[in-house]
C-alpha cells in the first residue's frame, strides 16, 4: 500500500513557516511519504499551475498558520478545499497568539498551540487531536497513525523556533581603544598640513 501524498503550505512572508515546511517535507519524504511544497517564485499573489497541480494530486493538506495569511495561501486553501471533500484532511496548526485567522474552516482539522508552551504540552495537544480524528473514523488507511510522528516532529520544530524567534538583547558597543583615536588624529593632521 502506497503512503498518501501530503501538500504542505506556508506563508511566503514567514521565514519560520517556510523553514518548518521544508523540514517537515524532508522528514516525511525520508519516511516514504510523497511530500509536496508550493512552487513559488518571490512574493507572487497568484498560485502557479505547478502548485495547483500538486495540491490537486494530494490526499492531505497541512498548513502552519503563525502569521496573517497571504493571498497566495488563501488561494491554495481554496483549491485544497474544493478537491478534498473530507475537510478533516486539511490540517491547520494555529499559533494561539495569532488565533484562528482563516474563515470558513469549520470542518478543517484545527490545532491551537502556543510556541511558548513546553514541547510536551504541544505534543500532547497534537496527539489528542490525532486520536480524536482516528476515533471518528477519518483515519484513511492508517494515515494519521503513520504520519502522526512526523507531524509531531514538525510541531516540535515549530515550538523550538520560538526560542530563536525571541528578540535578542542588544549588545553594548565595544569601547574604542585609544590607539585608534590617535591614528585618526595623525591622519587628520596630515590632511590639514
Amino acid at each position: 500500500m502506497a503512503l498518501p501524498t501530503v501538500f504542505i503550505s506556508y506563508n511566503p512572508n514567514s521565514d519560520i513557516e517556510q523553514t518548518l515546511a521544508v523540514r517537515l517535507h524532508t522528514i516525511g519524504a525520508v519516511h516514504g511519504f510523497n511530500m509536496l511544497l508550493p512552487d513559488r517564485v518571490g512574493f507572487t499573489k497568484s498560485v502557479s499551475n505547478e502548485t495547483k497541480s500538486r495540491i490537486l494530486s494530494s490526499d492531505f493538506f497541512i498548513l502552519f498558520s503563525t502569521t496573517a495569511l497571504s493571498a497566495t495561501v488563501l488561494e491554495e486553501i481554496r483549491i485544497a478545499a474544493s478537491k478534498l471533500h473530507d475537510k478533516s484532511k486539511i490540517l491547520v496548526i494555529y499559533d494561539i497568539s495569532v488565533g484562528k485567522n482563516l474563515k470558513g474552516a469549520d470542518n478543517f482539522t484545527e490545532v491551537y498551540i502556543s510556541r511558548s508552551s513546553p514541547v510536551e504540552t504541544i505534543l500532547e495537544k497534537i496527539i489528542s487531536k490525532v486520536k480524536t480524528i482516528q476515533s471518528r473514523g477519518n483515519n484513511q488507511g492508517g494515515f494519521l497513525s503513520v504520519l502522526g510522528p512526523i507531524l509531531l516532529t514538525g510541531v516540535a520544530l515549530f515550538a523550538l523556533s520560538s526560542v530563536f524567534d525571541e528578540p535578542a538583547k542588544p549588545k553594548r558597543p565595544a569601547k574604542r581603544k585609544t590607539p585608534i583615536a590617535r591614528k585618526t588624529r595623525k591622519v587628520s593632521k596630515k590632511v590639514r598640513g
